[in-house]
C-alpha cells in the first residue's frame, strides 16, 4: 500500500471513532449513596432529588429516608411522588439504560422520623433501621466501598441508627448540610459529635458544611450564590432554557412534563423564585472526580464541586471535615467557581428528555 495513503485511512478510521452514534463507555466510578431528607418544607429537596434520580448511573441510590419538617408524617409518600414525577424510565428508554429503575428507586424510599430529637431506646424509625441495614450490607459490586449518607435535613435518624449499632461507623461516610439543618435538631447532631469525641467512633467520615453560627461559613450556599451569574447560568435563565420545556408526562398520568412541574425555591419558604439546591453540594462531591476528572472523594481538603474543606481537630478526629477557616464569602466560592461547569453538566442531562445523548460525549 502506497505510504500517502496511510495517514489518510488513519484520519478517517479516528473520524468514525469520534463520531456521536459510537457505543459511550459505561461508567466505571460509581458511589453506593442513602440519603436523608426533609422534603415536604423548601423545595430546594425536591430540585436536588431531581438531579439524584439525573445521576443515579453514578450515585446508585440505595435508600431515601424522610427526616423531620414540614410534611414529615406523609414524607415518604411524597419523595415516591416526585420520583414518579421525573420519570426516569422515559430517560432510560432514551438510551441511558445505566440510570436505576424506577421500581428500584421507590422500593429505597422509607419513613424516618417525623420529631425531632436525640436517639433512645423506642425511638428507631423504618428509616433508621435502614440506615443500620444498609451499612451493615456489603457492597453489592462487591468493592469494599462505603455507604455515603448524605443529609440533607436534620441528623435525626442517622444519630438513631448510630445509637442502635454503633458498629456501622466504619463502614459510613457523612456529608451533611449543616446549618439551619443543625438547628432543626440540635440534640442529635452533638449526639453524633460526642460519640466522636468520647471514642464510640472516634473514626468517624464526616464532612460538615455549615458550622455554627448559621452563615458564618455555609460553604454549601455557593451552589446558588456567587459564581458566574451570566447567560445559561444565571438561576432563572438556566430553568428557563434547560429545565421548561424538557421531560415528559409520565405516559400521560400528569398534565405537565417534568421540567415544567420542576418547583422553584426561596428563602426558606415554598413558592420561590430560584434555583436552589442546596443540598446538592453532597453530591456534586461525589460528582466532581468522574464527570471532571478532577479531584479525589478521599481528601475534603483538596478542592471539589462540592466545596473545600479542612480538618477540625485531626490529632483527635482524623476524618472530621468542617468549612474553611475564611468568611462566608470565601467559603462559599470554593463551590461557586465550579458554576457553569456543574449546571452545563445538569444542563447536558435534561436534554435526555427530547434526544438520545452518549453518556460520555467525544471531546
Amino acid at each position: 500500500m502506497p505510504r500517502m495513503i496511510l495517514p489518510i485511512i488513519a484520519a478517517l478510521l479516528g473520524t468514525v471513532a469520534r463520531t456521536p452514534s459510537a457505543p459511550a463507555p459505561a461508567t466505571t466510578e460509581t458511589f453506593r449513596v442513602l440519603v436523608s431528607t426533609d422534603l415536604g418544607g423548601d423545595p430546594d429537596d425536591v430540585q436536588s432529588l431531581y438531579r439524584l434520580v439525573h445521576y443515579s448511573d453514578i450515585l446508585k441510590v440505595e435508600g431515601i429516608v424522610s427526616s423531620p419538617g414540614p410534611g414529615a408524617k406523609n414524607a415518604a409518600s411524597k419523595i415516591k411522588e416526585w420520583i414518579r414525577r421525573v420519570d426516569v424510565e422515559h430517560l432510560r428508554r432514551q438510551g441511558h439504560p445505566q440510570l436505576m429503575t424506577e421500581d428500584s428507586l421507590l422500593q429505597a424510599v422509607k419513613q424516618g422520623a417525623v420529631d425531632p430529637g436525640p436517639p433512645a431506646a423506642g425511638r428507631a424509625t423504618e428509616g433508621s433501621r435502614w440506615i443500620v441495614s444498609r451499612a451493615r450490607a456489603p457492597d453489592p459490586e462487591n468493592r469494599k466501598r462505603p455507604l455515603w449518607v448524605l443529609v440533607w435535613g436534620s441528623l435525626t435518624d442517622v444519630a438513631q441508627a448510630l445509637h442502635d449499632d454503633p458498629s456501622i461507623a466504619p463502614g459510613i461516610r457523612i456529608y451533611f448540610i449543616g446549618s439551619n439543618n443543625t438547628r432543626a435538631d440540635v440534640a442529635s447532631r452533638d449526639y453524633v459529635f460526642n460519640g466522636m469525641a468520647s471514642g464510640r467512633w472516634p473514626k468517624l467520615w464526616w464532612i460538615e458544611n455549615g458550622i455554627q453560627p448559621v452563615r458564618s461559613h455555609d460553604t454549601f450556599r455557593g451552589v446558588y450564590e456567587g459564581g458566574d451569574q451570566a447567560g445559561d447560568w444565571n438561576s432563572a435563565e438556566f430553568v428557563k432554557r434547560h429545565i421548561r420545556g424538557h421531560g415528559s408526562n409520565h405516559n400521560g398520568e400528569y398534565k405537565e412534563i417534568s421540567g415544567d412541574a420542576f418547583p422553584l425555591a426561596g428563602p426558606g419558604v415554598p413558592g420561590g423564585t430560584i434555583l436552589k439546591e442546596g443540598d446538592s453540594p453532597s453530591m456534586l462531591y461525589l460528582l466532581y472526580p468522574v464527570i471532571g476528572g478532577v479531584g479525589n472523594v478521599d481528601h475534603p481538603t483538596r478542592e471539589s464541586w462540592g466545596g473545600r474543606f479542612r480538618h477540625a481537630d485531626e490529632a483527635r478526629y482524623p476524618n472530621y471535615y468542617i468549612d474553611l477557616d475564611l468568611p462566608a464569602e470565601q467559603c462559599r466560592e470554593t463551590i461557586s467557581k465550579w458554576r457553569a461547569a456543574f449546571l452545563s453538566d445538569w444542563g447536558r442531562r435534561w436534554d435526555w428528555y427530547q434526544r438520545p445523548q452518549r453518556l460520555n460525549p467525544p471531546e
